[in-house]
Parts: structure tokens; sequence; C-alpha cells
């Protein structure tokens, strides 16, 4: 097994929309999620082919990396804890851009019909996540898959609900080997794996794959396979955890993960 390290600088405040979520607090996790991030870099090789796709609210195709010839695995801050995240307030989707009452010192009562508009305004609470880098791993069998995605350096676009970020640099395809050790992931753990130890745990999705597309397509214009989205529970244990692992000896990821994602 082999993987390849990604920087990812943010370029400002960025939301990954936590599911399932209310409609009136859009709050966010506090990383870049495995199955955003894999559709983040699949748009990133296509507009290194000089193509960017219509990726727009409604039944816009997937376009996200193939499983399993890729394992994405998320981006996280680093230093681990080295985040804010900043709650500010947001009009609803109802926004008028003459709309002012909210803002003013004393209140008059309107007329019923302006009354009647103004009780559309919804004043959404909204999350941003403020940090300096995000670090990312995929992990693949095949080195020729990882070499390709080292292309994408200086290379960025729209990542998430909000938010804009490019890849800083790549490391190495470096190789690794599966070991049981005791370590601080990496990477998110599938929970199941952390059944009575201390951890922050998060609700994430992944992608229903029902097909594969060929590594010289990527860049293409076809949309992937994907039937959907699958549920699973991840968590971050908050002491070393005995596990199996893929590993170098700098980076532990743990093998179960690469089952689930």
């Amino acid at each position: 097994m082999y993987y390849v390290q990604l920087d990812i600088r943010p370029t400002g405040g960025l939301t990954f929309r936590r599911m399932p979520s209310s409609i009136l607090h859009i709050s966010t996790y506090p990383f870049l999620p495995p199955s955003t991030m894999s559709g983040y870099l699949r748009r990133l090789l296509m507009l290194g082919a000089g193509r960017y796709p219509n990726t727009t609210v409604g039944d816009a195709p997937y376009y996200v990396l193939s499983w399993p010839l890729y394992h994405v695995l998320g981006a996280y801050p680093t230093p681990r804890r080295a985040y804010r995240v900043h709650i500010t307030r947001r009009h609803g989707p109802k926004y008028q851009a003459k709309h002012t009452a909210f803002s003013k010192l004393v209140c008059v009562r309107p007329d019923k019909a302006r009354e009647r508009n103004e009780q559309q305004l919804q004043l959404h609470t909204w999350e941003y996540l403020f940090v300096e880098r995000l670090r990312g791993y995929v992990a693949s069998e095949e080195v020729e898959a990882l070499e390709k995605l080292r292309s994408v350096v200086n290379l960025g676009s729209k990542l998430g609900k909000e938010g804009y970020a490019y890849i800083e640099c790549t490391s190495e395809v470096l190789p690794m080997e599966r070991k049981t050790a005791s370590a601080i992931p990496s990477v998110l753990t599938p929970a199941s794996e952390l059944v009575g130890e201390p951890a922050d745990f998060v609700f994430l999705y992944r992608h229903e794959h029902t097909g594969e597309i060929p590594l010289e397509a990527l860049a293409d214009d076809t949309p992937s396979p994907v039937a959907g989205f699958v549920p699973f529970w991840g968590g971050w244990p908050a002491e070393p955890v005995m596990l199996d692992y893929w590993t170098d000896g700098q980076v532990f990821i743990p093998a179960s993960l690469l089952e689930v994602l």
C-alpha cells in the first residue's frame, strides 16, 4: 500500500456542512470530510485538463475519484488543534437587499403587507472554519494513481459549502506496511474500532460507488457511477490506541478505514 500527502491552503473561511443538519443553524465539520475531498480532487484533475464540470444545485452528476483505486481519507488541521470555528449570522433564503428593519435601533411597527413580507426572512447562524492549512491523505495500491494526483499542485477551486482552497504542495508517493501498534491515528478511525476508548465522534457519509472510471479518464467530464451516500461513524481517539495500521512510521492510517473509504 502507498499514500500521498497533500497540503491544502484555504484562502478564507470554510464551511463543510455537518449532516444531518438543521435549517437555521449551519454547522461545520472541523476538517475536510473524505467525500468532499474526493470531489474536490477530481475537479482539480479536470481543471488541469482545461475542463470544469457544472456542479450547480439540482440534479448535478457526481464527479469523484474512483474507489477502490483511491482511498480518500480526508484532510485535517495541522497541527491537530490549530483551527477556530467562528459563528456569525446570515440572512436566510428570503434575503432582500432593501430590507433594513433588522438593523434599526428603533423598531416601528410596519403595515400588514410589509409585516407579512418581513416574516418570510430567516436569520441563520452560520459556522466558518478558519485554519491555515489542511493536511490530506490519499492511499492506493497503485503508485501511478497517486503520482497523477501530484499534478494538481497550485490548482484550486471552490471547496465545501462555502470557501476556496488550493493545493500548496504534495509529498512523494510513500510506501506503507501493515503492522499492529499503539499510536494516535493520523486520520479518522471507524467508531467500531473505538469501543470503550475516549474519543470525539462524528457522523459522516461516504459515496456508494456502483462502478469505476479508468485512471486515464479521470480528467474527462465523465460522471462518476455513484448511487448515493452511506452513513458511518468516525472518531478521534484522545489517546494512542492499539490497532492494525498502514504506516511508514510517521503516518498511521487505521487499516479498517480502508475498508470503509
